[in-house]
């Protein structure tokens, strides 16, 4: 077989039915849909098609993947994912929902297993300010349409003011690819600064040394919060966390951030704060722990971890070191 190297951006020559797709995609119902773990993606929630079922962000290179029960009733998606079908199998797969305004912020697809597959794009709905960013360029997919790009350089996406939906998959070398990268048309983008300066957030504020999973719908509604609220769950710390003081607790949930409880343009908690705070400013989290709900005050401080959505060197290029999302 012959070599393709990931190139930014691909258009590959298949023509995908968008009438098919959007279908099957609006059977999905709204709790089956979760909120994603990754501080990257803050503007997004997903729905895995093909990966673990450890219900963790780990599922999206798990070594052991499984099929998500919709793709028994879904048999156009089903195909566009199946060996036998145009891109000769996908190893991982799923469905991003980008918020409004939305942003997944500037890094790297580090994980091994992230590495060989060429990454597919398959929009199901986008609006014009939609675009997706890497190596420098900008570019937006249209509906209809199956793109690849170079995952393992830095890339980011922005939205526009409507919902941006994807079917996105992980395809490894094979001759139907070979095939359709032997034709795709290479587009460059565009260089546009404005694109990319909306992907950064400097001085990015961190709420404190933990990690959290967002709750599911069904959680939150039997929690009486809001179904379409941030509400978040503080994990144990790990690291150097460990050894930082803080007043939250493993457990508590924080459900509102100076009483607001759901972000327009994020889905977690720790996104709503990057996106409305800085270091320094003082917010009062609404707290659940145990049967008790109470507000804790906290001063928000720099955030050391490295993702590229924090501070820039002089030179202009980011000062972190690429995490995988």
């Amino acid at each position: 077989m012959a070599c393709f190297e990931k190139r930014s951006f691909l258009k590959l020559p298949i023509k995908i039915d968008a009438d098919a797709m959007l279908s099957e995609y609006r059977s999905v119902p709204r709790e089956a849909w979760n909120a994603s773990s990754s501080d990257v993606h803050t503007s997004t929630d997903f729905l895995l098609l093909r990966g673990g079922n450890a219900g963790t962000v780990d599922d999206f290179c798990a070594s052991h993947v499984v099929d998500s029960p919709f793709l028994n009733g879904w048999p156009y998606i089903s195909s566009l994912l199946s060996p036998s079908g145009p891109f000769g199998g996908a190893t991982y797969a799923f469905i991003f929902r980008m918020k409004p305004f939305g942003v997944s912020y500037p890094h790297f697809d580090g994980a091994p297993e992230w590495k060989e597959p060429f990454r597919i794009h398959v929009p199901i709905i986008t609006n014009h300010g939609a675009f997706l960013l890497a190596a420098g360029r900008s570019i937006h997919f249209g509906v209809g349409e199956a793109w690849t790009f170079d995952n393992q350089s830095l890339h980011a996406a922005i939205n526009g003011e409507q919902v941006r939906t994807h079917l996105i998959f992980d395809v490894r070398p094979n001759p139907a690819l070979e095939e359709l990268l032997r034709s795709a048309e290479w587009h460059p983008g565009d260089k546009n600064c404005d694109h990319w300066a909306r992907a950064y957030v400097t001085e990015a504020p961190m709420l404190m040394p933990a990690k959290f999973s967002p709750l599911s719908r069904s959680e939150k509604i039997s929690l009486g919060l809001n179904p379409e609220g941030f509400a978040t769950r503080v994990l144990p710390p790990s690291g150097i966390a460990r050894f930082v003081t803080t007043p939250m607790q493993t457990g508590d949930i924080i459900y509102a951030v100076n009483q607001v409880e759901e972000c327009e343009m994020s889905v977690t908690v720790w996104g709503h704060i990057r996106l409305h705070y800085r270091p320094g400013d003082t917010v009062e989290l609404g707290l659940i722990r145990g049967t008790s709900r109470l507000n804790q005050k906290l001063t928000l401080a720099s955030d050391p971890t490295p993702y590229f959505h924090g501070a820039r060197s002089k030179s202009g290029k980011p000062s972190s070191q690429p995490v995988s999302p």
